[in-house]
């Protein structure tokens, strides 16, 4: 039986999400872990955008095949998904005040004279040290279980395994940066999943 439109369009727009999301940390790496050659390059940002654009339509090709199948026959599974994005929007806007949208894009990491390096320690980063990673996992997440599309969850297990490796070496280069500035905060602040989720809440930045 076919699908209602409106489910068809549903799980298309949250493979589409999905593939933009399981990206970030792959491009994260591909700035971060060439910095040094990427700061002397002219037009750096008109060259990393569609650098980008490629990863997104290289994880939507490599997922489409499974774009159509379902994982699981449980649609109750949806009613968790608003709770997830909830949780990242309110990450998301606690985290943004600290992280511009440049800084997310890497354009302080690349043009350091810009905006001198700065450990974030409020706001979200006071109940994880990777506040919007936390945020694009509960995105997915949500967006995983509300269609129970495979090819989601493909992408999803994609940013996971990607995510790890970004997260390593986003410590090891703060570590670098800030030394016992970081070693103090990293001992206190927990790096992704709140340790007590049930009593402490977000501090006010």
């Amino acid at each position: 039986m076919p699908l209602p439109p409106a489910i068809t369009l549903l799980r298309t727009a949250a493979w589409l999400i999905c593939g933009i999301y399981a990206t970030i940390p792959a491009y994260w790496i591909v700035v971060h872990g060439w910095a040094r050659q990427w700061r002397e390059a002219r037009h750096k940002l008109k060259v990393l955008a569609p650098i980008w654009m490629l990863m997104w339509l290289a994880a939507w090709a490599v997922s489409a095949p499974w774009r159509s199948q379902t994982l699981y026959e449980r649609p109750a599974t949806w009613m968790v998904a608003p709770l997830l994005w909830a949780v990242s929007a309110t990450l998301y806007l606690r985290g943004g005040r600290e992280l511009s949208l440049m800084r997310v894009v890497g354009r302080d990491e690349l043009e350091p004279a810009h905006r001198p390096p700065q450990l974030i320690t409020t706001g979200a980063h006071a109940l994880v040290r990777h506040p919007l990673y936390l945020g694009h996992i509960c995105s997915m997440l949500g967006l995983c279980l509300a269609t129970r599309n495979s090819a989601c969850y493909t992408l999803f297990l994609f940013a996971l395994l990607s995510g790890y490796w970004m997260v390593k070496l986003e410590e090891r280069e703060l570590s670098a940066r800030f030394g016992q500035a970081w070693v103090a905060y990293k001992a206190t602040t927990p790096c992704i999943l709140p340790r007590r989720m049930g009593r402490r809440t977000l501090p006010r930045a």
